[in-house]
């Protein structure tokens, strides 16, 4: 009996009874509690697979190498709902949003916990995409380059046949894709995607609605519902989806950058002599070619260093950033983008709720994912249990300085991680240790960095204030706290740019568990959505809120206000 050789994934279709013929248990068709894939060592004859692929309906499963992978469900599905209300595009994506612009901060510290809710299968975390800006411009300031989409225009996807060829003859690998979208706060819902060329080759809804998905021009997908259609605010959709080998490594060639298509919106000039200026001090201009061009900037952000001291402030906080090479992966994705746009080359910011990084387009190739490190420290991927990792087709040749191997190596030593890049894999969050304490038991995170616990004697900063807006009592694992308040200086001024930490606090393990960090607004207002991994034990927990001040303030404290606890369920 010949052994059928898939490629790297192949289509199943028809009912899961139908998989039964070919001796594959995917749970539905008994009593057992389902398998989402399991090892195949002989998948079967070419004709059999052939039939399924000429059945009807919608696929149940497709097989990777020696692994089926079923069809996503409901009841797996992770993490919040999708929204149509907007980030606020700073400090990375909240979950469930997707921000219209990119403001960068100073912040250039490593996060250590964060919050990543896969969403395809084979999996690719990190790198989900939520949110893509391919255009400059000036903020209000006259100085700051932000990251914006350039046309926001929606155009129809179509949803193809599960076997279709692909239009340009480029080979593509299938995934699994699933949302919970909530339509409650508007009909156009974003919806997350593997690659800017990605195709949709079926769709299905739970209730089904007349659901169409769109995208803008920076490949940003929408799931849309249809005018006047009726149905609860928040509908599970599973989706199958394609997306070119290419986009996750190919040879870049050696085109000049002269010859290259045009950007979506030209780069302002002000924006542009600056970024030329910092593109020289590489060895970089206009007349240089493609693949040194992006060899060199790979090189110089993928050795950024993250740091608790942000770079010093001249005014200007793209080439504060460049120039120190301080930051994580959002100020690393954002310098890259900037510079290379001004250099010619096509190039987006792409981020979701954990990590950001580039994409450039390669003539004749398409985009390519460009990932500059940067990830958090202890990332915790929600949903990865039962997935299938992904493993591109190419190799990364970019690049790899000593400070992005050594991170790169440390994080799949440490955490498991098997693909591609920074964060693959199931992460864990950490635990950190207990802040200090004065003489009367009172948490001053203050107290260490000045070197005199218990006491702020000598410490001849201002007093600030943590005031928090109300919080909910109980607190669901796997879903999202929104915590949100205001920082005060003296007379209820409020303090603007301050990094504000979120934790939870156990008295059993006398540790706390920073669920991520969020930056006070010019009015001192501080908010954001944080999330409470799946595995945290079930108990009572202090939800714990502090900012670390900075040259002019003191640390700051908060605790829930009414209450000193949390119960997690």
């Amino acid at each position: 009996m010949p052994r059928f050789e898939a490629g790297r994934n192949t289509l199943i279709r028809g009912a899961l009874a139908s998989l039964a013929a070919l001796g594959l248990a995917l749970g539905a068709a008994r009593a057992d509690p389902p398998v989402l894939h399991e090892y195949v060592p002989d998948l079967a004859p070419l004709e059999a697979v052939r039939e399924l692929e000429q059945s009807q309906g919608a696929p149940a499963a497709i097989v990777q190498g020696d692994q089926v992978l079923a069809a996503p469900r409901r009841q797996d599905a992770q993490g919040p709902p999708m929204q149509a209300l907007p980030g606020d595009g700073m400090l990375g994506e909240q979950p469930g949003r997707r921000s219209p612009s990119f403001r960068p901060d100073r912040m250039t510290e490593l996060e250590r916990a964060l919050s990543y809710f896969a969403a395809f299968n084979p999996t690719i975390a990190p790198f989900k995409r939520v949110s893509s800006l391919d255009a400059v411009m000036l903020a209000a300031d006259g100085i700051t380059p932000i990251l914006v989409v350039a046309d926001r225009r929606r155009r129809a996807v179509p949803i193809l046949e599960a076997d279709a060829e692909p239009p340009d003859g480029l080979p593509r690998d299938r995934f699994w894709g699933e949302a919970r979208l909530d339509f409650g706060g508007g009909s156009a819902v974003p919806l997350p995607s593997v690659a800017p060329a990605a195709r949709l080759l079926s769709l299905q809804s739970e209730p089904p609605l007349p659901i169409e998905v769109q995208r803008d021009g920076a490949d940003n997908f929408f799931a849309v519902l249809a005018a006047g259609a009726a149905g609860p605010s928040e509908v599970f959709v599973s989706f199958l989806t394609d997306a070119p080998q290419g986009y996750f490594a190919s040879e870049i060639p050696a085109v000049p950058l002269s010859g290259l298509p045009p950007l979506p919106l030209p780069v302002p000039e002000s924006i542009a002599a600056r970024a030329l200026d910092f593109a020289q001090e590489l060895g970089l201009s206009r007349d240089s070619d493609l693949r040194e061009a992006l060899s060199r900037l790979t090189a110089h952000f993928r050795a950024f260093e993250e740091s608790a001291q942000p770079p010093a402030d001249s005014g200007d906080i793209f080439l504060d950033l460049v120039r120190s090479q301080r930051g994580v992966c959002r100020h690393r994705a954002y310098g890259f983008v900037v510079t290379a746009q001004a250099l010619g080359i096509t190039a987006r910011f792409v981020q979701n709720e954990a990590h950001s990084w580039a994409e450039v387009l390669l003539p004749e190739q398409g985009f390519m994912r460009i990932d500059l490190g940067g990830a958090a420290d202890g990332l915790e991927a929600h949903g990865q249990s039962g997935r299938s990792p992904y493993q591109p087709a190419g190799i990364d040749t970019l690049p790899r300085p000593p400070a992005f191997e050594q991170s790169y190596s440390t994080a799949r030593r440490s955490r498991g991680g098997s693909g591609s890049g920074a964060g693959d894999g199931a992460l864990q969050g950490r635990w950190l240790p207990p802040l200090p304490t004065g003489d009367d038991g009172v948490p001053r995170p203050g107290a260490a960095a000045a070197g005199q616990p218990g006491s702020s004697a000598g410490d001849h900063r201002a007093q600030l204030q943590l005031r928090l807006d109300p919080v909910s009592g109980r607190v669901l694992r796997g879903r999202t706290l929104r915590v949100s308040g205001r920082v005060e200086a003296a007379e209820g001024r409020g303090v603007a740019g301050l990094r504000v930490e979120v934790s939870l606090a156990s008295d059993e393990r006398l540790e706390r568990l920073l669920l991520g960090v969020t930056l006070s607004d010019g009015d001192g207002r501080f908010g954001r959505d944080f999330g409470v991994p799946a595995d945290l034990e079930a108990g009572d927990y202090r939800l714990m809120v502090l900012t670390p001040g900075n040259g002019r303030y003191r640390p700051a404290l908060a605790r829930t206000p009414g209450t000193a606890e949390e119960y997690v369920d």
